[in-house]
């Protein structure tokens, strides 16, 4: 069940003991641990896609910094495919983004605010689509399974520009969103007498 908590991730271990590193974005319930199902990937790659050069505010094509993660429960498939890609002004301020592992899974975002830019925020953007023939593979799945792609833009606090965007892709079978619902100003209960399109119940005929 996926809801829109961000918690501060505490399921690492090092040297016997646990320890908080980067956060655990809502994704999966628990608190377990996940390993790589491939070797990350980490260095310099041109952002083709042009929605995501959009969200990130660079040119289509430019060479950005792209962190590739294929993770999920040990012993299980794959439970996600997680590619970031770092603005180039992040990275030449803040060299950790570069490491495959850093100091713990996700404290590269951990340098990011501390070289001035937290408390980041982010924003998300939700599609259901088919998966790639590449996803099927690193997935598990059946080309014919729909998946979820998720779009995480972070946003500096310095600047309130993007930091990175983080495309997060799930098999379609994986996940359940739950959202609370609010309400707007104009459905607050009890109603008000009267209103913008006249009182709130039509009077008998």
């Amino acid at each position: 069940m996926r809801t829109a908590v961000v918690r501060r991730n505490t399921r690492h271990v090092r040297d016997g003991r646990e320890f908080a590193a980067g956060y655990s974005f809502p994704a999966a319930m628990g608190n377990e641990l996940w390993v790589h199902h491939v070797e990350p990937e980490v260095g310099e790659a041109p952002i083709e896609d042009p929605r995501f050069a959009h969200m990130l505010n660079v040119p289509v094509g430019a060479t950005v910094m792209r962190r590739l993660r294929v993770t999920g429960p040990e012993g299980e498939p794959a439970f996600q495919i997680s590619t970031t890609w770092i603005h180039p002004r992040i990275s030449s301020e803040v060299p950790e983004v570069a490491e495959p592992f850093g100091t713990g899974p996700g404290a590269w975002i951990d340098a990011i605010e501390a070289a001035g830019h937290g408390p980041l925020e982010w924003l998300e953007r939700r599609r259901v689509r088919m998966p790639t023939v590449q996803e099927t593979k690193l997935l598990l799945i059946p080309a014919e399974l729909p998946v979820w792609e998720i779009a995480r833009i972070s946003y500096s606090a310095k600047d309130e520009k993007a930091v990175d965007v983080t495309q997060v892709v799930i098999p379609g079978d994986r996940m359940e969103e739950v959202s609370r619902l609010r309400r707007d100003e104009s459905a607050l209960w009890p109603h008000a007498a009267t209103g913008p399109d006249g009182r709130p119940v039509a009077p008998a005929e």
